[in-house]
């Protein structure tokens, strides 16, 4: 009985707001619609709080949901990193958000959505697996010492690995490269060629500031940089993060890589309220 008079106490002084938890391929984002938000704005402390396992939900990144009403797009997508900043695009995000708008919102299978300014496609395969187009790449800066560097709607760092990937010190030798190109940072990730069309991957993530389970746009950064440098062939890709397997798809033509899908699970892990601000 006093366990519920203080959840009511609580709940009295303080607004709710109703949110979804999803992740793809084990990298998880809280999704919040901008209808309940109700015009407040988000401070970062507060995404960041929310994001912080162990003392909030806990996820890699949050997004908003904004309904729009036009023939151009379904919706518009806000991301937020884990640490509250204003983030790029997150591919396993896209296509978590693209989940949600068809199973909670009601959008059709195929989708377009708007972040800041670029335009993206999602489809909705069967299995809920998620197919969501990024931009195309025209560069890939391939460097002295072999390593590369893409920019898929973020930007990564590609390290190609000989030891075992488990063997790797992503969290720490991540911390080193991060910074190589920009003080804003990139992401950076350890690349294993495992045959002429498999990649294995692990990622330490800028905005979160560790490794996750997997990154979408670091995965098609990791297949086209390994198609630029002669390690892989064809134009489908499977690549093996700690959550799961995922697949890129392009079509590459005097180095220009465009069509480039990202192809791979996505999942509803939970919905409840948050107590705010």
């Amino acid at each position: 009985m006093l366990a519920d008079q203080n959840r009511l106490y609580c709940r009295s002084m303080k607004s709710t707001l109703s949110f979804y938890k999803y992740h793809g391929a084990g990298n998880d984002f809280i999704i919040l619609d901008a209808a309940d938000l109700k015009g407040q704005s988000l401070s970062s402390k507060r995404v960041a709080e929310w994001c912080k396992r162990r003392y909030g939900v806990g996820a890699d990144g949050l997004m908003v949901f904004t309904a729009v009403k036009n023939e151009e797009i379904d919706f518009e997508m806000q991301y937020y990193n884990a640490d509250g900043s204003s983030g790029m695009m997150c591919g396993n995000g896209g296509r978590c958000i693209a989940l949600y708008a068809h199973e909670v919102k009601g959008v059709s299978k195929t989708m377009r959505f708007s972040l800041k300014t670029d335009v993206f496609q999602a489809e909705i395969l069967e299995g809920r697996t998620v197919a969501l187009g990024l931009q195309s790449v025209s560069y890939v800066e391939v460097n002295g010492d072999n390593t590369c560097f893409c920019d898929t709607g973020s930007p990564h760092h590609i390290e190609w690995v000989s030891e075992p990937l488990n063997e790797v010190a992503v969290f720490s030798r991540g911390q080193v490269l991060r910074n190589r190109y920009h003080p804003d940072g990139c992401n950076v990730n350890f690349v294993d060629v495992r045959s002429k069309d498999q990649l294995a991957i692990r990622t330490y993530e800028r905005g979160v500031e560790d490794e996750t389970h997997a990154c979408g746009t670091g995965v098609a950064a990791a297949a086209i940089s390994a198609h630029r440098m002669a390690k892989v062939e064809g134009n489908s890709i499977k690549v093996s993060a700690i959550g799961g397997e995922l697949e890129v798809q392009f079509q590459e033509n005097d180095g220009i890589y465009s069509q480039v899908t990202l192809i791979g699970p996505a999942q509803a892990v939970f919905e409840g309220t948050l107590l705010w601000p």
